[in-house]
């Protein structure tokens, strides 16, 4: 008897260190609101939002002033973040598929990151770096 409470309690400890989290996606370690450094979060790309919609990883964040006639002033659009690449929907024309934010570089992972402000908003003249921290 005193031989099985052991193995039952043994088998039991077991089972609780093997419940740990899942492992989180590279998509879901990048979801909530990011905010640009130095910046209030308005105008631009002033802040950027990860989120699940439907299912899919969805990117939104404003692009007013956009070069295109045809372009959005808020974008919307699905994403994908793998081996440490940010890649979404090219909003601007979704036929040209997923678009590679190849500047985009982790500066404290999960919490901060940088990349080519055009990378994001397609301006020409965005040709430097900005820097983004979570905020929730």
């Amino acid at each position: 008897m005193k031989h099985l409470l052991i193995i039952a309690a043994f088998f039991s400890a077991l089972l609780l260190t093997g419940c740990g989290k899942a492992p989180i996606s590279e998509e879901d370690q990048i979801l909530g609101t990011w905010v640009k450094v130095g910046s209030d979060g308005t105008g631009p790309a002033g802040t950027l939002q990860f989120t699940l919609k439907n299912g899919k990883h969805v990117l939104q964040f404003n692009c007013s002033g956009s070069p295109g006639p045809s372009w959005p002033s808020t974008a919307e659009t699905e994403y994908k973040f793998q081996n440490g690449k940010l890649t979404f929907i090219n909003y601007a024309d979704p036929s040209l598929g997923f678009y590679s934010a190849e500047s985009f570089n982790w500066t404290s992972e999960g919490q901060e990151f940088e990349v080519k402000l055009y990378q994001l908003l397609h301006y020409m003249s965005a040709d430097y770096t900005v820097k983004y921290r979570k905020v929730n």
